[in-house]
């Protein structure tokens, strides 16, 4: 069964408040050591923790995710401006090439998120499956994604509106007040994330 765009606004406000919030926070900030507990926890979260392993960071006496945090740490979001899949990609090169020249892609673009949000977008499987790009092609992948959103943004729009309501059904009730949920709900990155809760859900269902 596919998810309507009204269950997966709500899906992602909790994983926002669950888990992405303290992500982005962390990694926006300038605690070293908050930066690696985040793409730790993120890394669990997001089942990417497989794709470095151990033996290229702590197995060699270094933090663990620092080689990553090396790489990530000093982007700008205006170095993805003009042309963010060739941006995307040369960092998956420079990821992949500290963990023994592992596809690093899915990763790298949820982690990139994690730092910047739009106009990052995340390259997940069962998204790629549901707008029907290459696997492992970005760029069609980029393509398919931002028409398909097109196509459905005043609907995901519209959505959103409606989630400060239902603040008093959010997981946490420290931070989902209404003019919280109307703050974050009406921004971009926001619905492109709905989007994607969506297309996981049709891509796996395909």
């Amino acid at each position: 069964m596919i998810q309507t765009f009204e269950y997966s606004s709500m899906y992602y406000l909790n994983q926002w408040l669950s888990y992405d919030r303290g992500y982005c926070l962390a990694l926006s900030g300038t605690n070293q050591k908050e930066k690696l507990s985040a793409l730790k926890s993120a890394g669990g979260f997001y089942r990417v923790a497989r794709n470095l392993p151990t033996a290229f960071d702590e197995k060699i006496g270094i933090e663990r995710y620092q080689p990553v945090l090396d790489i990530i740490d000093n982007l700008s979001i205006d170095q993805f401006e003009k042309d963010p899949v060739k941006k995307i990609l040369e960092i998956e090169t420079e990821i992949s090439s500290r963990y023994g020249n592992r596809g690093v892609l899915s990763l790298t673009t949820k982690f990139l998120w994690l730092k910047f949000k739009s106009p990052i977008l995340i390259y997940d499987s069962q998204a790629r499956i549901a707008v029907e790009s290459k696997d492992g092609d970005l760029q069609s992948y980029y393509g398919n994604w931002l028409a398909e959103f097109k196509n459905h943004t005043e609907e995901i729009q519209s959505v959103c509106k409606k989630l400060s309501s239902l603040s008093l059904y959010a997981v946490d009730q420290r931070f989902a007040n209404r003019q919280y949920i109307d703050e974050i709900s009406s921004s971009k990155w926001f619905h492109e994330r709905v989007f994607d809760i969506y297309l996981w859900s049709k891509g796996n269902n395909a």
